[in-house]
């Protein structure tokens, strides 16, 4: 029999032009590449063994297993060309980011019933010529049920053009031209074939449907991260979109790496994207090797990996999550090292966790601040207070406008003692105001190790204020009575000019250095780094004392603690509360006073609320007390004339 080959040879030709260009493209390990190659390996083996099977027809040979060599041909044609169709399929399902399980009945009864029916009539084909046959010449037959290919086939087709129309809108136009073009190709060329059997065009019809839709795949550039050679960022929020579009549950494990800027001052910095590209080698198999779960990993951001999981059930993804846990609690090893890397894991299940692509960023904006504040290797999402934070990024943009249209105030709260009366002392605040014009107080509102610019802008605006007042009150005499407290950020002490900025300021306001102390929390001197250990000795050289707010209410290093200029400790109010609670812990408390009276460090109680408060404090010996009922925050010239007041009644 002679058949017009011609197409099907020019088909060949054409994936094997694919195939090679492809191998000048980076490999993207993405859902709709793997689903596209699948296609493509479905077509280049329907039209490499339908070239086979006619070449056997057109030359028939002696040998005894000829007809077997045909038969063979013909059913790994017909496998491979309803495999096209099964393909065509996942690829539009892809392309929405579309993900049904296999192991679920739905998976199984949508996506390869029909799949699983063909290919057993294959089966049975071979001892019952059902489908087709061959005679004795080696011609080619077709069977009664060979329609029931075709019916399937058109099955697939269907759904395909069903997903296309019901997400229309989810597509760009030249990929919804293309991806349907592929349908009219596919249908012209089973027609063209089955009125004309001997002019073989339908694979050559596949391919060029295939070749189109090569063409319009995306610069894997655009999608991968050159570096750790994983899905970025972009590739991550376009598939999240279509998910949040179609308002498809799904579930992304987030992975955070808190110590890889510190590993890369140490090993150096290509050593350190090394450890970061064993991590992500890791991510990328994780879901299959420990769960047998498709998953896709992704660089979110520098030191934030994220990883979609294909399924819809939440304890597994819960289980991956904690199988991952596991493995970083190991030392990750490349080259010749061995390196625990600090990381941390939360799990984002949307539409609970969030409603849109933007509130996904922004939620992860958030957990990334909060893990850096959180020891726990696995974040509970949950429990995460997400208005909290997004309260302390409000005050963040707060504080901005308000320096930049200078609506902040500046009150003082006095420091009150009955002992000592030579220093008229107040802790300087800065308050802001909303766009209503409300006056916000900020005490308590920002984390302690909390880093940002315009909060680092909002203490030296403090300071230069402080400065300013200070060198009115004291009318340049250098031990005039009246001091300042001025709280300092973690950020702001870590600066390698802030020594340099601190003189300028108090050269132009024509202040002293020893009018004013810096406070620090407990915390904030526990963790902060050598440059600001050493601009805090610094300000001792320069006769500027240090006070330690909070004391016992966080992480702290009694002897850092000691090893600076402190001249005074701000007992956090929950000590004074549980010494009213316990009479152990009162002489607990008294130990503690009495400790650092022993070395000359003055003792203050902060948030003194009312009468019971203050007489515990007097109790316990406190030299200082501080609290809205020994007076509230105020102006600088009601703060001259209170302070002046009580100090004269006292």
């Amino acid at each position: 029999m002679q058949y017009n080959i011609y197409f099907d040879i020019c088909a060949l030709f054409i994936l094997i032009t694919i195939a090679v260009t492809s191998m000048s493209r980076r490999a993207v390990p993405s859902y709709r590449q793997r689903a596209y190659s699948a296609l493509y390996f479905a077509i280049f083996m329907a039209t490499l063994c339908e070239r086979i099977e006619t070449y056997l027809q057109m030359h028939p040979l002696t040998f005894s297993e000829y007809g077997i060599l045909e038969k063979i041909a013909g059913s790994t044609f017909f496998f491979f060309h309803l495999g096209s169709a099964v393909f065509y399929l996942l690829y539009i399902m892809s392309v929405l980011d579309i993900y049904v399980p296999i192991t679920t009945w739905k998976g199984f009864w949508y996506l390869w019933f029909g799949y699983i029916i063909c290919t057993v009539l294959l089966v049975v084909n071979w001892f019952e010529p059902i489908l087709f046959s061959y005679s004795v010449d080696g011609i080619y037959h077709r069977g009664k049920y060979l329609f029931l290919f075709y019916i399937i086939a058109t099955y697939y087709l269907i759904v395909s053009l069903v997903l296309l129309l019901k997400y229309n809108n989810l597509m760009r136009r030249r990929t919804k031209v293309v991806v349907a073009s592929y349908v009219l190709f596919v249908l012209a060329g089973i027609l063209i074939q089955y009125f004309y059997p001997t002019l073989l065009v339908e694979n050559f019809c596949n391919t060029i449907s295939v070749t189109f839709i090569y063409i319009t795949l995306q610069n894997p550039s655009e999608m991968v991260d050159e570096v750790l050679d994983i899905l970025n960022k972009k590739a991550f929020l376009e598939g999240h979109d279509l998910k949040t579009k179609r308002k498809g549950e799904h579930f992304t494990i987030f992975l955070t790496i808190k110590n890889i800027r510190t590993l890369s001052d140490e090993i150096g910095y290509g050593n350190g994207q090394d450890a970061l590209k064993t991590i992500a080698k890791y991510l990328k198999s994780v879901g299959r090797r420990e769960l047998h779960l498709i998953t896709y990993a992704y660089r979110y951001s520098e030191y934030v990996f994220a990883l979609t999981v294909h399924t819809d059930d939440a304890d597994k993804a819960k289980a991956l999550m904690y199988k991952i846990s596991y493995r970083m609690r190991e030392p990750w090893s490349f080259g010749n090292m061995k390196l625990k890397v600090d990381g941390q894991l939360f799990l984002l299940h949307y539409p609970v966790h969030y409603k849109t692509t933007a509130d996904l960023i922004n939620k992860i904006e958030m957990m990334v601040e909060h893990v850096n504040d959180d020891h726990n290797l696995i974040i509970d999402v949950d429990k995460v207070d997400f208005e909290a934070i997004r309260r302390e990024s409000d005050y963040d943009n707060l504080a901005r406008g308000n320096l930049d249209s200078k609506l902040a105030t500046i009150k003082f709260q006095p420091f009150l003692s009955k002992i000592y009366k030579i220093n008229y002392c107040a802790d300087v605040l800065c308050f802001l105001h909303d766009a209503a014009g409300n006056e916000i107080d900020m005490r308590g509102k920002i984390p302690d190790i909390k880093v940002t610019q315009a909060l680092m802008d909002a203490d030296e605006f403090v300071f230069r204020r402080a400065c300013r007042a200070l060198s009115f009150w004291n009318a340049g005499d250098k031990n005039g009575k009246y001091r300042a407290v001025v709280a300092m950020s973690q950020g702001e002490i870590s600066k390698n000019d802030f020594i340099k900025r601190i003189k300028k300021i108090l050269r132009e306001e024509n202040a002293v250095a020893s009018w004013i102390s810096i406070k620090l929390t407990e915390t904030t001197i526990s963790t902060m780094n050598s440059i600001a250990e050493r601009n805090i000795k610094m300000l001792g050289d320069l006769k500027s004392s240090i006070i330690v707010d909070k004391f016992g209410s966080g992480y702290g290093d009694l002897n850092r603690v000691l090893s600076l200029p402190v001249s005074q400790i701000n007992l956090d109010s929950s000590i004074l509360h549980s010494a009213m609670e316990s009479e152990k812990m009162m002489l607990v408390v008294q130990g503690i006073v009495n400790l650092f009276h022993d070395i000359s460090i003055f003792v203050c109680a902060t948030d003194i609320e009312n009468e019971t408060d203050k007489k515990m404090a007097e109790e316990l010996g406190c030299d200082y007390l501080i609290g809205d009922y020994m007076g509230a925050p105020m102006k600088d010239s009601s703060y001259v004339k209170f302070i002046d007041a009580y100090f004269e009644e006292n």
